[in-house]
Parts: C-alpha cells; structure tokens; sequence
C-alpha cells in the first residue's frame, strides 16, 4: 500500500495538470479572439504583402479614427501612412510621406500654437538626418509645415517657451587641408511658417 505522502504527491501532480490544461485552453480562446483594437483591425484591412510595420500610432486616442503608420514596402524604402476611418467603409489612405532610406522617428506635438498636434518624422539618408512637420487643416487636408535637412537636428524650447529647431549643417566654407566646417541655423514659428531666428 503506497505511502500517505506518495498519494499526496500524486494528488498534487494531477492538480496541477489539470490546472495547466484549464489555463492553456483559456489563453488559446482569448488568443483566438479578434482585438478590438482599431489600429490592429486597420492593419489587417491595408496591408499589403510583403510589407513590414515598423511602427504605428493612433493620431486621436479618443476615436481612433486616424492612424499613423511607418511601413517597409516589399523591396523599397520605408514610407509614412496616414489612414482615417470613413464610417462603415473603413479606413482609407489620407497622405503619404517618404524622406530618407531610413526612418528615425515620429512624433505628435503642437508646434504652430493652433490646438491641434502635428507629426513631426524625421529620417536618415546618407549622412543628413531630415526633419518634416505635417499639418491636418480644418478642411481634413494634410500639408507640410517645414522641411529641412541637415547633419544634425535639434528640438529646442526657446524663451517663450515655443518648439525651436536647430540644424547644424556643413557650409564648405573650409580651404584645402582644413577640417570640415558646420554652421547651425534656428528655426522658429512667427505665427505663419518656420523662418530662420537669432540664437
């Protein structure tokens, strides 16, 4: 007759087991059913084969009814996507954007002071990191704010606390045998556009 300490542990196994088997099949119908995510439902709506997502954002968290996505083509270079929903139809491509050979970076902020954020990506190609502010107007419609390249690209906050960006790009100024030359320009929103500023 087995030992009182021998069944126990038997006892425990078959516990556990069947705790292990339970779980397993809850996880498995969770993983089966679909997210409610928007942003997941959009991706399998629009994409393409072959095409990787390096990153993607919902542009308004309160509706998620735009979406932001940095997608590698099949054999091209990586592309912004912006997708908006339009009701029953789903989402549809509203711009597109493609800067460098690679894409750095992506971000949402309000930089002209109108209450609404705009995209700031930057890319890299080469040895110039490029910058572009894109802008939703009240009609819908997406323009560019600013672009500009340069070796290197810094966000500053000046005084008034207003977003600066300050590009430091070589001028070849240099004469034969000396070391490259780089000069940086300030770029600041007057109210209409970003134009060069005093540092």
């Amino acid at each position: 007759m087995p030992s009182p300490r021998l069944r126990n542990g038997t006892r425990t196994r078959g516990l556990v087991l069947a705790i292990s088997f339970t779980l397993a099949g809850l996880l498995a119908g969770s993983c089966a059913r679909r997210s409610d995510d928007p942003g997941l439902s959009m991706l399998r709506e629009t994409l393409r084969p072959g095409e990787r997502v390096l990153l993607s954002r919902v542009l308004d968290p309160e509706t998620g009814d735009r979406i932001a996505v940095v997608v590698v083509p099949a054999g091209g270079r990586p592309e912004l996507r912006v997708y908006e929903r339009h009701g029953s139809r789903g989402f549809a491509l509203a711009f597109t954007a493609q800067q460098g050979d690679r894409f750095q970076n992506l971000d949402l902020e309000d930089v002209d002071a109108d209450g609404r954020d705009e995209i700031l990506a930057t890319w890299e190609g080469g040895h110039l990191e490029t910058l572009e502010v894109i802008a939703r107007g009240e009609d819908g419609s997406y323009r560019t704010l600013f672009q500009n390249a340069g070796r290197q690209i810094e966000r500053r906050y000046g005084p008034t606390g207003a977003l600066e960006f300050w590009i430091t790009s070589r001028t070849y100024e240099e004469t034969p045998g000396q070391p490259a030359a780089y000069d940086t320009t300030v770029y600041r929103w007057d109210g209409a556009k970003f134009a060069e500023a005093r540092r």
